[in-house]
């Protein structure tokens, strides 16, 4: 006997077949979510923060580690910026990614995204924001930036956008009405502009700083420590599976270094528990650059006017 059936059969029992209908769609639907958690290749989605080159470098260690791990398939996606993996975060196209403090809270704000766990580099469970000037430059301090040309990085990174603006708010710079900005796919790019001469500052992650301090560039200024990178789940993953992830990344090694003090700044290291109240500083902070609507307004209303030089 079918539900059709029933239905045209039987009028006045429509609610009882929609209701027995809607649980057996639900019934399938999670059905085919533990399916896709047992035999689908899962994806690890990263920000292209630097070359794909580089990226995949750093982040197919882990990759293999997962699916070694977790006896799971596990492949990893690139998406050119935080907004872009923001949205396959909250859309599920895919299940885990690898976001900055202000990128996750944007996702958590969304869609309730969940951080598993967080990067520990040398030791530190924690990074900074630098601002950059050539050694050759006339600035000798923040305030010294009014009127100049700025390199920012993507609109919702903490180090190369966030704090940054916190710093220069602090010295008395509004972005929006006393610089020029403009802004790189690239910390590398942004490190580069200032070497070209470009621009006459930038802001990157204290990892990309250390590389070009002493190839030309100077540290102006460097921000307080905030929590680093988690590692976020979508709000479609399963239970079991965030738990069997969660294992797998506090057994990472971390990438191995090959001497290269380069490689070692960059190294993607290992990973300790986090928890969402672990980022209310950055979460504060967000507000009181951007406003009420920091985890909402839209990403490329965040910038500030660019300017010819």
């Amino acid at each position: 006997m079918s539900l059709v059936w029933w239905r045209e059969s039987w009028p006045g029992r429509t609610v009882v077949a929609s209701r027995l209908l809607a649980l057996w769609v639900a019934a399938m639907g999670a059905s085919h979510l533990l399916a896709a958690a047992e035999g689908q290749t899962l994806r690890l989605g990263v920000v292209s923060l630097d070359s794909p080159r580089v990226i995949y470098g750093r982040f197919q260690p882990l990759v293999d580690h997962l699916s070694a791990r977790t006896g799971r398939p596990f492949e990893l996606r690139l998406r050119p910026s935080y907004d872009a993996m923001i949205e396959d975060l909250c859309s599920s196209r895919v299940d885990f990614a690898y976001l900055g403090p202000f990128g996750y809270l944007r996702a958590h704000a969304r869609c309730g995204a969940t951080p598993l766990m967080r990067q520990v580099r040398a030791g530190r469970p924690t990074y900074r924001s630098y601002i950059l000037v050539r050694s050759d430059s006339r600035f000798g301090s923040l305030p010294e930036l009014r009127g100049c040309l700025f390199g920012f990085g993507d609109p919702l990174s903490t180090s190369a956008h966030l704090l940054p603006r916190a710093m220069l708010r602090t010295a008395g710079i509004d972005p929006v009405r006393d610089l020029g900005c403009r802004y790189y796919d690239h910390h590398d790019l942004a490190a580069r502009a200032v070497l070209l001469g470009e621009v006459d500052a930038c802001a990157v992650r204290d990892a990309v700083a250390e590389r070009f301090l002493e190839r030309g560039l100077r540290a102006l200024a460097r921000s307080e420590p905030i929590p680093a990178f988690p590692i976020v789940a979508a709000p479609s993953t399963l239970a079991r599976l965030r738990a069997e992830v969660s294992d797998a990344l506090a057994a990472y090694p971390g990438f191995p270094a090959n001497g290269d003090p380069a490689d070692e700044a960059e190294r993607l290291g290992t990973f300790v528990p986090v928890e969402d109240e672990e980022y209310d500083e950055v979460r504060d902070l967000a507000e009181s650059v951007f406003g009420p609507d920091a985890l909402d307004r839209p990403a490329a209303l965040l910038r500030c006017g660019e300017k010819a030089r």
